[in-house]
């Protein structure tokens, strides 16, 4: 996981380097001139510098989210990198505190303060572009408690003196008082809350690093490499979804059905060693039809369902085809779009720069369809409250297990589109996967 947050931002980590070393260094110079212990003193500046670098001036996209997630979901921080690096992080500021302060419950106190303050900045700072979550305090602060904890039986065990907490406790009621309570209030006036039943990406066990590595050698071998593996909780009847970090390019696999496979090799203009070369394919193509027979000859030899009784087109990618050509194969029975589908990106080298896979085991029966197209417009104009709404589609999507036909029809609201999901059998609006009455100013997860 670090690998892929650092990659390309190495001047960062150099800068940050150089932060955490300076920082440590003051802190030394400063105990030992004006305070005691300073070793334990130029940790604590050091652990501290680090923690702020990371966490509120690591570069991010330069945009105020305002929002603050709450995981329902206490024990998935556990199960994550994330989780167990942000519970890592505040154990030394913990330990280090204790050691330099000698008081236990003003470290942690100060420890979790910090955590709320520096989630809220996330939320709200311009430079940090980034929202907060609660996943992250509670692991900050399990990381803090952790550091104290230690740090209390090393002082312990060296017969070393800790100084009381009742002589400060008046102290620290108005200091850290003040501090939550004015983080109640920024909360109050400024975040929106946002409660979901997972927000994290779980570490993947070794069968979905195995099923990943052998679905991705189907597509191209051994040419790539995984750097990562990590799983992410499917919202709305969704699956789960393996996303795979690769050396050049990332892949996203659903899981566990492992039925559908997206895979971005190379997403430049000018084609490099990411992208994959298909067998026989000796010249660069020209124009649609040189990149279909490619895509074609490709798909033949590794996912040769994507052609039966399927319609094909390809259609340039980018206003010049500087990023080559997308191949298309779709499966539509009887009016209905069906869930196999096969997209071949082929670059101007005659190389796999993309791949979009879908193929659902066994056969796909769907009940029968008493709602055309004119109703199911609408209704889902009747839904949003006379929205705008575009021509429909009818596809063939699997809900709670069920295959249903179900017309996906486009509603404009201001400048955003979004899909409401009308059912062809039943004629009613599919709220599972369509936006709430009133369809709100963001798009549904």
């Amino acid at each position: 996981m670090l690998q892929a947050v650092f990659n390309g931002r190495g001047e960062f980590v150099l800068i940050a380097a150089v932060v955490v070393i300076v920082a440590g260094l003051l802190g030394f110079l400063g105990a030992k001139r004006y305070l005691q212990r300073p070793w334990p003193y130029a940790g604590l500046a050091a652990v501290l510098a680090a923690e702020l670098s990371v966490t509120l001036f690591f570069p991010s996209p330069k945009n105020v989210s305002g929002q603050c997630v709450l995981n329902r979901n206490y024990g998935e921080s556990f199960a994550t990198e994330q989780g167990l690096l942000n519970l890592a992080m505040f154990v030394p500021i913990g330990f280090f505190g204790v050691l330099a302060v000698r008081r236990v419950l003003p470290v942690f106190l100060g420890g979790a303060l910090l955590s709320v303050v520096t989630e809220l900045c996330q939320a709200l700072a311009p430079w940090v572009g980034r929202s907060c979550d609660s996943s992250d305090v509670q692991m900050n602060v399990l990381g803090a408690g952790l550091g104290t904890l230690a740090a209390w039986a090393s002082v312990r065990a060296a017969r070393g003196e800790l100084r009381p907490s009742q002589a400060a406790l008046k102290p620290m009621a108005v200091i850290f008082g003040s501090g939550f309570l004015a983080c109640a209030v920024v909360w109050k006036a400024w975040i929106t809350p946002l409660v979901l039943d997972s927000t994290s990406l779980q570490i993947a066990g070794g069968d979905e690093k195995t099923q990943a590595r052998q679905v991705l050698a189907t597509a191209f071998d051994d040419h790539f490499e995984i750097a990562n593996v990590q799983l992410q909780s499917g919202q709305n009847d969704a699956s789960d979804i393996l996303l795979i970090t690769l050396e050049t390019g990332f892949a996203e696999l659903s899981w566990p059905d492992k039925e559908q496979l997206t895979v971005s090799l190379e997403s430049s203009s000018k084609p490099g060693p990411g992208s994959f070369p298909v067998t026989g394919s000796v010249s660069a193509p020209k124009n649609a039809d040189d990149a279909l027979r490619i895509a074609k000859r490709y798909a033949k030899e590794r996912f040769p369902w994507g052609l039966e009784d399927s319609h094909v087109k390809a259609f340039p990618v980018g206003d010049e085809a500087e990023f080559g050509w997308m191949v298309s194969w779709r499966s539509r029975i009887d009016g209905v779009l069906m869930p196999m589908r096969l997209d071949v990106q082929i670059n101007r080298a005659g190389r796999v720069s993309q791949l979009l896979t879908r193929h659902a085991e066994g056969s796909v029966t769907l009940p029968p369809r008493r709602v055309d197209e004119k109703q199911a417009l609408a209704t889902a104009s009747k839904y949003s409250r006379g929205a705008e709404t575009g021509p429909g589609n009818l596809l063939a999507i699997r809900r709670e297990g069920e295959w249903r036909a179900q017309w996906a029809v486009p509603v404009h609201a201001g400048d955003d589109v979004y899909p409401v999901y009308v059912d062809a059998e039943t004629g009613k609006v599919d709220e599972r996967a369509s936006p709430t009455q009133g369809l709100p100013s963001t798009p549904p997860s």
